[in-house]
């Protein structure tokens, strides 16, 4: 009879030794190890030196204008304003061949306190279910 010792682990389980003896090294190449994209701007100023990136930052601009997505107004005393920040994002195919240059600007709301800067929150958001039935 096996002594309860001689068990380790639930059964079903492999141990980590076993999966490591049977798997194949994967040999890469430098580049290939690099998941980070280099053609991405990490803040503005590196983006608008780039022709690519300014069109892609009016073509945000453009779209936030068309929408009526917020208005330019005066500031209310005793308040103060939310900061934005661009994000950049390079889209490929997948070949790894650039497909677009897309550029969001995000109002940086974390900094915002619930009673101090705003009281309620609303984000209209449609269920699928109701897209569906429309």
């Amino acid at each position: 009879m096996e002594s309860p010792s001689s068990e380790i682990g639930p059964k079903g389980l492999r141990p980590l030794s076993d999966i490591y003896s049977e798997t194949e090294n994967v040999f890469l190449e430098p580049e290939e190890l690099l998941m980070i994209a280099a053609d991405q701007p990490l803040n503005f100023k590196e983006a608008v030196t780039s022709k690519a990136w300014q069109e892609a930052m009016q073509t945000e601009l453009d779209a936030i204008e068309k929408n009526k997505t917020w208005q330019l107004t005066d500031l209310p005393p005793g308040n103060k304003a939310i900061g934005l920040k661009w994000v950049f994002k390079v889209k490929k195919d997948n070949l790894g061949k650039v497909v677009k240059h897309k550029a969001r600007l995000v109002a940086k709301g974390f900094v915002q306190k619930e009673g101090v800067d705003f009281d309620e929150v609303f984000a209209p958001v449609a269920q699928l279910d109701i897209v569906r039935l429309i």
